[in-house]
């Protein structure tokens, strides 16, 4: 079925007679057009009531309908079942971008290189001046097959920062730490010289409230990789198997033998953060910049402690370098166009409106006059509505208006830092600018045949790293003694069979 509905689409030479070709005019149709949308943003189904699609339905005459119930709230549930029945809506948005490739591949999506070529100029000239973004839009068999919803990855890669108990830093008369070894001696403080003072061990040194990423980030301090990356020289490599690897989990292991990691670090939870914060018990952690700041204005903590005071610090130097070990992907899911659609040139034009001027602001924004005006010097600011919106954050704002919905489009980075805490964001872009980012390996583009494999081979080694790392840190398991064991392990579980895939997929997406 998918098969037929391409060629039928390339036999007519992607034409659609309702297209129409107005300069410095949104509209895409004569008539009003209805698309079936398959869409769902942290757990809500995409609603044509957004004040955002109502605006972009008054510009371009494309409305957009959920192809999915209101009740759902399973992304993989929803676009399984919409793959297992042939009948595709007209637009896919989902987060698997593998998925969307392997159906593209299978013939359920529209190939969108024409299209662009012909009917995006927006998105043509997005990826002439951003090729790496081009780049993450090409699949392994040349063809681009969604959009990627793309983050402000040139202005703002970093999203996290190495936060510090300033207050305790200075009643304990220390300075704040400059190298790994200067920070292994203040965690050491907090946990031996009581600095929240109610005359028990209890302070938790440090503390982390995600539990899958604890390894990579307390790791990565110390230059090492818990997957793959390249070189400089596009050599991919395995970060257990190498050298740093092993210095920095001997560290690691130490420091929480000593108690200067929580010692419930991969079962605490998500609301760690709060717990040791609120109950002024945590010394320092790597979290995101806006929220984890947002805790110096919160009044529940000033009142029993006034002097609270977190702080972001640069990463401790190691070895003559610093590492921030985490930054955002340069994309995450995206949007495709389905193989039965009537009119894919319409779709077209449509995704390309949110690469225009008007679309990327209200994708970002909002409604001027609601959500943002401009200020004296034209730059965009948040009204109250969206910053002073008693029990909501200034994201759940934007979400309910149909703001920074899940889709093919571009963040622009000033949204966020028009929200968040003025300190906060000088930081992020201070890791940004010096370069302490530790850039993640690219989102490879496999061949069916290659996915297959993966598929096999990935689980397992990703269990047994997890499994082992775990085991490690909390000492159930002696390092010397089991790591050549663990290496032996990776490699019958396929590890070299994925090294080779990953070079090759690595290889040709540095080159398409």
């Amino acid at each position: 079925m998918y098969i037929r509905k391409i060629l039928l689409i390339s036999c007519l030479g992607l034409v659609a007679g309702n297209v129409l070709a107005e300069e410095n005019n949104y509209k895409i149709t004569e008539k009003p057009v209805t698309l079936k949308f398959l869409g769902i943003q942290a757990g809500a189904v995409f609603d044509e009531n957004y004040p955002v699609f109502k605006e972009a339905f008054k510009d371009t005459n494309v409305k957009l309908e959920s192809a999915i119930s209101k009740n759902s709230t399973d992304i993989n549930q929803a676009f399984n079942l919409a793959v297992a029945s042939g009948d595709l809506p007209d637009i896919i948005s989902y987060g698997q971008t593998d998925k969307l490739e392997a159906l593209g591949m299978d013939g359920g999506l529209v190939p969108l290189n024409g299209l662009i070529e012909k009917y995006a100029p927006n998105i043509k000239a997005f990826f002439e001046k951003y090729p790496r973004y081009r780049k993450d839009a090409v699949s392994a068999d040349g063809n681009i097959y969604f959009i990627p919803d793309y983050y402000d990855w040139y202005n703002l890669r970093a999203s996290q920062g190495l936060y510090i108990r300033k207050d305790w830093l200075d009643k304990l008369g220390l300075e704040v730490p400059k190298t790994m070894e200067e920070l292994y001696n203040v965690l050491k403080a907090f946990k031996t010289q009581d600095p929240n003072g109610n005359g028990l061990a209890d302070e938790i040194p440090y503390f982390d409230r995600i539990a899958s990423t604890v390894d990579k980030e307390l790791l990565g301090f110390f230059g090492a990789q818990t997957g793959f990356y390249a070189d400089e020289n596009g050599k991919v490599y395995f970060g257990p198997t190498k050298p740093i690897f092993k210095e920095a989990m001997k560290e690691v292991i130490k420091w929480y033998k000593e108690g200067l990691i929580d010692p419930e670090i991969f079962t605490r939870g998500f609301q760690s953060r709060d717990y040791a914060l609120r109950n002024n018990l945590g010394g320092a952690t790597f979290d995101w910049f806006a929220s984890t700041s947002s805790y110096n204005n919160d009044p529940s903590i000033k009142e029993k402690n006034p002097e609270f005071e977190f702080i972001v610090i640069e990463p401790p130097m190691y070895n003559g370098k610093q590492y921030a070990p985490d930054a955002r992907p340069t994309f995450e899911g995206g949007w495709a166009i389905g193989a039965t659609t009537e009119d894919p040139v319409v779709v077209m034009k449509y995704f390309d409106y949110w690469f225009s001027e008007k679309g990327f602001t209200i994708s970002n924004w909002g409604l001027e006059g609601d959500t943002f005006v401009y200020d004296e010097n034209g730059e965009k600011v948040f009204t109250d509505k969206v910053m002073n919106n008693p029990g909501k954050t200034p994201l759940q704002v934007l979400r309910d208006e149909g703001a920074q919905f899940a889709m093919g489009t571009l963040q622009d980075y000033k949204y966020e830092k028009g929200m968040s805490d003025p300190e906060a964001m000088k930081w992020a872009e201070l890791y940004t600018q010096k370069g302490y980012i530790v850039d993640p390996f690219p989102t490879l583009k496999y061949t069916q045949e290659e996915q297959k494999k993966i598929q096999r081979i990935k689980p397992h080694i990703e269990r047994i790293v997890e499994e082992m790392s775990q085991k490690w840190i909390l000492g159930a398991e002696d390092f010397d003694s089991t790591y050549d064991t663990f290496i032996e392990n990776l490699n019958k579980a396929g590890l070299q069979e994925l090294l080779e895939i990953n070079q090759k997929a690595y290889d040709r997406f540095m080159a398409s």
